[in-house]
């Protein structure tokens, strides 16, 4: 009876991301620190460049600055530097 009872409790699993700009998003939502604010926009930003929001965020903490909106103002300027 003990097997059954410890088999039940044992903790789920999380399903890893699909996608690299997935695993992406998420490090970066949590090295912000009012990431969660601006989950929908950092996956958008991952989904559409992933090289270019690995650079955003390096720049964000690089400059001591973490927060989404400068890293979404980086990206956009980034994105239009390239075009």
């Amino acid at each position: 009876m003990e097997n059954i009872k410890s088999i039940i409790k044992m903790p789920k699993l999380k399903k890893p991301p699909a996608y690299k700009w997935q695993e992406l998003a998420l490090v970066i939502i949590a090295g912000l620190a009012d990431g969660d604010n601006k989950k929908n926009s950092i996956f958008k930003c991952c989904k559409q460049n992933a090289h270019l929001a690995q650079i955003a965020y390096n720049d964000a903490r690089e400059l001591g600055k973490p927060y989404a909106k400068y890293f979404l103002k980086v990206f956009n300027d980034l994105v239009k530097k390239t075009k």
